[in-house]
């Protein structure tokens, strides 16, 4: 990121002073139009002088055509600029939507960001991001119209006080549509993020209720953007026409001050055309008010997206893979922050163990698989492996196989290597082979070039909870979590899944296994019982089973001797 980034900085500054320096020499060449009237109704019009006309002419038409060269390629490097900041943002906001997703509830402002950076790009190679930059430029105009009369200078000054409390007027006009149209989008966007999280299951029977409220929140979004637009419009069509007024206020000011003997006819004409390029960029800016809006108001989303990224960012991960999982106080509060989810008090797992997590329904099994592969998370507690937080160990160093497995477009060899597009095709080959989904693979028509996610046919579920498997078992992971994974298997897959726990805990990984089905936790070491969210047993797999035997019989013999 280093050399990156200063390469790219130092790329940015080039492009920063190169539209500077082209936006300079484009301001000082539209004094050649007030100059070149000045010329005309001065010099040739009185001398008749065909010759000094040609001359002046040619004279004006290079030095236009130098101006629209300059303009188009300070256009175009803002364009480029907004491309350059698009591609160096993206790839981080792309990869907080990804981690935003896994929380739960999802959290849709990385997603929104995407939309975000559009605005910005947008405003960036827009005719209004010209009009910033000539602004500084105003003020110096307005200085030379008060050099060629003092009341030129006023006039000039009191229409750009006017054109700035237009746009702030529109600014305190828009600010509430402009501010509901966000919110009602950003709902409709949040409703769909949830719905796409829950997936089909959840919300079968639903559609009607959910559609109707997502079309809420959009009609509400799409009536105040109307009314933005039509504030915009108004604006544009105000500012303009006010302009044009001011450019005849200057014209009658300087046809009075040329009967006043205190101007010449030549001046008169270029004062108005100065007075108008003075105050362009200050009309563009009140009638395009809504866009520059919704451009800062994007980067500032933008930034805190990218901030909050930076913050939660963990610390650089230590070498010490293979080392104990020590939690220590975890803490998963409810939705209403008030209640737990899951309280353990603490427990080890030593390289080459699997633990087994058992308990009812409820208990909050797949809550921990969830949170030890970092898609909730905790809200106290510590969880390390060794020295090194889990969230700061890299990706393919913890392997993880939800219990509803999704394949992404790609082939089979992508899924499995989590689409790394360097990844060692002996690895893919390795990692199914462990899942005992090679052979499986190897029979289809393609392959491991077979596509895994939508187009194209359907996979078995065997086959497509063997590739997430395989997906887990990729790379060296030093941590594979597994929630139910012979939930979809049958009674070959099991045992490849035992011999696969076997071959891990051979390897020094450490592996985690959530079972409702006593065959799932043959190859357990140790057994963490769960119960309501509450950790109610720890240990050696034989000692935790007989403490359970044990007090199931005690249960049942008080039971038996409360009866009647």
């Amino acid at each position: 990121m280093g050399a990156g980034s200063d390469h790219s900085g130092g790329n940015n500054r080039g492009l920063w002073l190169a539209v500077l320096g082209f936006g300079a020499v484009s301001n000082l060449l539209m004094l050649a139009g007030p100059m070149f009237m000045l010329q005309i109704y001065d010099r040739v019009l009185p001398g008749r002088s065909v010759e000094t006309l040609a001359a002046l002419f040619l004279l004006v038409a290079a030095l236009f055509a130098a101006m629209a060269g300059l303009d188009n390629a300070r256009a175009q490097l803002l364009v480029r600029f907004g491309a350059r900041l698009r591609q160096r943002l993206e790839p981080r906001l792309f990869e907080a939507s990804l981690h935003a997703h896994l929380r739960d509830p999802p959290d849709p402002r990385p997603a929104a960001a995407l939309r975000d950076i559009d605005a910005v790009q947008r405003l960036a190679g827009s005719n209004l991001a010209l009009a910033v930059l000539d602004l500084p430029w105003t003020p110096a105009f307005v200085v030379l119209l008060a050099l060629v009369h003092p009341l030129l200078g006023w006039l000039a000054v009191g229409g750009a006080l006017t054109l700035a409390v237009m746009a702030a007027v529109a600014h305190l006009a828009q600010r509430q549509p402009q501010a509901r149209a966000w919110r009602e989008s950003d709902n409709a966007e949040r409703l769909r993020a949830e719905i796409d999280a829950a997936g089909p299951d959840l919300v079968a029977g639903l559609s009607p209720g959910l559609v109707n409220r997502w079309q809420g929140f959009r009609a509400s979004a799409l009536v105040a953007q109307v009314r933005v637009a039509d504030g915009s419009a108004r604006n544009t069509a105000q500012a303009r026409a006010f302009r044009l007024f001011l450019q005849s206020a200057a014209l009658a000011a300087g046809a009075w001050l040329v009967l006043q003997d205190a101007l010449s006819a030549g001046m008169m004409v270029g004062a108005s055309i100065l007075l108008g390029r003075a105050l362009a960029p200050v009309e563009q800016l009140a009638s395009q008010w809504g866009l520059l809006l919704a451009g800062i108001a994007g980067w500032r989303r933008l930034r805190l997206t990218l901030y909050e990224g930076a913050d939660a960012a963990p610390p650089a991960p230590t070498a010490e893979i293979r080392a104990p999982l020590r939690i220590r106080g975890l803490f998963v509060p409810g939705p209403d922050r008030t209640g737990p989810l899951l309280r353990l008090g603490g427990f080890d797992v030593t390289p080459g163990r699997a633990l087994g997590v058992i308990g009812p329904s409820g208990a909050g099994k797949s809550l921990l698989a969830r949170v030890l592969a970092g898609a909730v998370a905790p809200g106290a507690g510590s969880l390390r492996l060794g020295d090194t937080p889990l969230a700061a160990l890299p990706p393919y160093r913890t392997g993880y196989l939800p219990q509803r497995v999704a394949l992404w477009s790609g082939t089979i060899a992508d899924a499995i290597a989590r689409h790394d597009p360097l990844a060692d095709p002996e690895a893919i080959c390795r990692a199914a082979r462990l899942a005992g989904a090679h052979a499986a693979i190897v029979a289809l028509p393609a392959g491991y070039q077979t596509r895994a996610g939508p187009p194209g046919a359907p996979l078995p579920a065997g086959l497509i909870q063997r590739i997430g498997l395989a997906r887990a078992f990729f790379g060296d992971p030093a941590l594979v979590i597994l929630d139910e994974p012979s939930a979809h298997l049958d009674a070959d897959g099991s045992a490849a899944l035992n011999a696969a726990i076997r071959t891990l805990k051979a390897l020094g990984t450490i592996v985690v296994v959530t079972a409702h089905r006593p065959a799932s936790i043959a190859e357990c070491d140790d057994l963490l019982v769960l119960d309501a969210g509450a950790q109610t047993g720890f240990g050696p797999r034989e000692s935790v089973l007989r403490d359970l035997v044990r007090r199931h019989t005690e249960v049942v013999r008080a039971r038996a001797g409360g009866a009647p």
